[in-house]
């Protein structure tokens, strides 16, 4: 069905009149009058009654008008949507990222983005890393975000290590200490991460080191819950700088620690199909608050 045909028989209504339709549309009144002709030729019944020179809607031409309305006013929403789609300014984005970074990163990103596209639809998926490294390169997710190593076929992996922070209840002895070291938490009660994470092996390495005691007294997975439980006087930590500026409020003592204990992650893009302009500034956005926050690992 032309849309021309629908749009002249909708300004025909909403003016009573053809001649007046024909002014708004910018075409001679025979042509108006062709078009609305050609429109009741189309679908096989009368619009209007002529009396006088008046134009009356038939019975059938209001039910039809008031699908035209609906449909014409669908047509300019869908206009609408592609336009912001092309100029990158609305449309869905599916982030996949592990939990410290779901909790204290993303969500800062996800309200700044969405202050310049507020059309942006957005939807945080918080899984494991092995979970977000799982999801690639079949599933339909944007932009990952996981721990490193990420050893995947078919995706583009952009590396960053964050400095990790020693975390301590408030009133704690150490947080004298404008840095603190190894020896500073040797035997005092550590919350950990599971053996099998990379970072757990790196703070095992700097404590044996320097000849310091880790006394693991629990393992935890996430940052978040290790912060939430210092907090609270369950022992001491060390975490990324991210979860401990997110916890701080809840009560701990935040210093640098030394050595360097860096805390890798990926973000992740699969290389089987592009990214929408959307998707890649939001890209964009991650990797100028990380390149600010983090170093990038080539």
């Amino acid at each position: 069905m032309d849309f021309k045909l629908l749009e002249a028989f909708r300004t025909v209504v909403s003016n009573s009149s053809i001649t007046k339709a024909a002014e708004i549309l910018g075409v001679t009144q025979p042509a108006v009058s062709a078009q609305i002709a050609r429109l009741e030729a189309s679908i096989g019944f009368n619009l209007f009654t002529r009396n006088g020179g008046r134009l009356s809607l038939t019975g059938e031409g209001q039910q039809f008008h008031a699908q035209v309305v609906h449909a014409l006013d669908m047509f300019q929403r869908l206009d609408h949507v592609a336009e912001g789609i092309r100029e990158g300014k609305s449309g869905k984005l599916v982030i996949a990222s592990h939990p410290s970074a779901s909790i204290s990163l993303v969500p800062v990103l996800m309200a700044r983005f969405r202050r310049d596209h507020p059309e942006t639809r957005i939807r945080l998926i918080n899984r494991t890393s092995e979970e977000v490294r799982s999801f690639f390169p079949a599933a339909s997710i944007d932009i990952g975000i996981a721990e490193l190593p990420t050893d995947i076929g078919g995706v583009e992996v952009r590396k960053y290590a964050l400095s990790c922070v020693a975390i301590l209840p408030k009133g704690h002895p150490a947080a004298e200490k404008a840095c603190l070291s190894p020896a500073d938490l040797s035997g005092e009660p550590f919350l950990a991460m599971p053996p099998e994470r990379v970072i757990s092996h790196r703070i095992r390495e700097a404590f044996a080191a320097e000849g310091a005691t880790l006394n693991a007294i629990g393992e935890v997975d996430f940052f978040s819950s290790i912060c939430a439980m210092v907090a609270e006087g369950g022992g001491v930590s060390i975490v990324d700088s991210w979860s401990a500026a997110m916890f701080s409020a809840l009560g701990l003592e935040v210093r640098p620690f030394e050595p360097a204990i860096p805390y890798e992650i990926g973000v992740i893009t699969s290389s089987d199909w592009p990214l929408s302009r959307l998707a890649q500034a939001f890209l964009s956005l991650i990797d100028e608050t990380l390149r600010k926050e983090a170093h990038h690992v080539r």
